[in-house]
């Protein structure tokens, strides 16, 4: 793959744009990451200097690349050759999504090869929208084989407003999408998981109401009575453990981070992801994250000993983390050391084949 990528640190929207992208010529693909701040201007500004370009973007706390995590810049990533790529949107998230499922099928046509094929999404946060999203794609993208990765928007913690952006576009209540192939290679898919269960004790949800993202009993009992009591606290306590134990939802053999929100009517518990009627929950505790990053950075190596680009989708609340403990920059070079040059955005949610999820990184490895 040929590509560059740039950082533009100007507080003048056209001049920021400028040196974020003055060593692309001809993009096929132009990925942009920038807070929310000039994020219209700077969409609109992309979008007229390479006109021919697909150009999608989002609005991120975090901007991560091999030499750092950086804020308060505008990042942006032309991949001039190696791909082949087609681009669109889907509206009115928080509704019916699948109205707008023909746009999938031409992009999927577009690009013709569904081998070493992706399907990169940004969402915007704050609407409950992203497993409605991820039904549309997959309503066509499954039986393609084609996998779908990315992220939701994100801000500067506030959970006031996120954008997502194509082609010159600020699209509201959007979902994003470009189907990309690389010409090259495979396309590798990692999960990083900081948390491990508490307990081990399952929890069943036997009252929830999906769409609300709400869970009102586990085992026949108060949501927040079975939290408190696994933490081993008092009701009125369990607040204060919401960023350090999030839950886990349990599918097959895997671990889903479903992260807290807040106490609801009648003991009920809140999420940011759905969870619904019989899944099965765990509640998390941290882990050794630099273990883990280890273990992640040594299975990335073994599986992708040649790695030509890579695309990194990082949660705010393993950004805040890192960042109160001084590691941010830190992690972001140690991914730099197994990926080489790639580019991050920091968001509310990550997405995954048919799974939403919180507090996790995921990263996709371009062979």
């Amino acid at each position: 793959m040929e590509y560059n990528i740039g950082v533009g640190k100007s507080r003048d929207a056209a001049a920021c744009v400028q040196e974020a992208t003055a060593k692309f010529r001809n993009p096929r693909l132009i990925l942009f990451f920038s807070p929310i701040e000039n994020f219209e201007q700077y969409t609109e500004l992309m979008h007229q200097k390479f006109p021919d370009s697909v150009c999608m973007g989002a609005t991120s706390i975090a901007m991560f690349h091999r030499d750092g995590a950086e804020k308060n810049v505008l990042k942006a990533v032309g991949i001039e050759n190696g791909i082949r790529c087609s681009a669109d949107v889907l509206e009115n998230v928080d509704k019916y999504p699948i109205k707008y499922v023909e746009r999938v099928k031409r992009c999927v046509d577009e690009v013709r090869d569904t081998r070493n094929t992706i399907c990169l999404e940004f969402t915007t946060a704050l609407l409950c929208a992203e497993e409605s999203v991820l039904a549309a794609l997959n309503s066509v993208l499954l039986d393609k084989g084609i996998p779908v990765f990315g992220g939701t928007a994100g801000d500067a913690g506030t959970a006031t407003g996120t954008k997502v952006s194509l082609n010159g576009r600020v699209c509201e209540k959007s979902s994003v999408f470009a189907i990309i192939h690389n010409e090259n290679g495979a396309i590798k898919v990692f999960r990083e998981n900081i948390y491990k269960p508490m307990t081990g004790n399952i929890l069943t949800v036997t009252k929830a109401d999906g769409q609300k993202r709400t869970v009102y009993e586990y085992n026949h009992q108060p949501a927040a009575k079975m939290f408190a009591q696994e933490l081993g606290v008092t009701e009125s306590q369990v607040t204060g453990h919401f960023d350090t134990n999030p839950m886990g939802r349990v599918v097959g053999g895997e671990v889903y981070i479903t992260a807290n929100c807040s106490i609801v009517e009648k003991q009920g518990i809140m999420y940011h992801a759905r969870v619904y009627n019989n899944s099965k929950l765990v509640v998390m505790e941290p882990d050794n994250y630099r273990e883990i990053i280890a273990q992640t950075v040594q299975k990335i190596r073994q599986e992708v000993p040649r790695p030509s680009f890579a695309i990194m989708c990082h949660c705010l609340a393993r950004t805040l983390l890192f960042d109160g403990d001084g590691y941010l920059t830190e992690y972001a070079k140690i991914m730099g050391s197994v990926l080489g040059n790639y580019i991050g955005f920091s968001g509310y949610g990550e997405q995954y084949g048919e799974e939403n999820f919180n507090q996790t990184m995921i990263v996709a490895v371009f062979e």
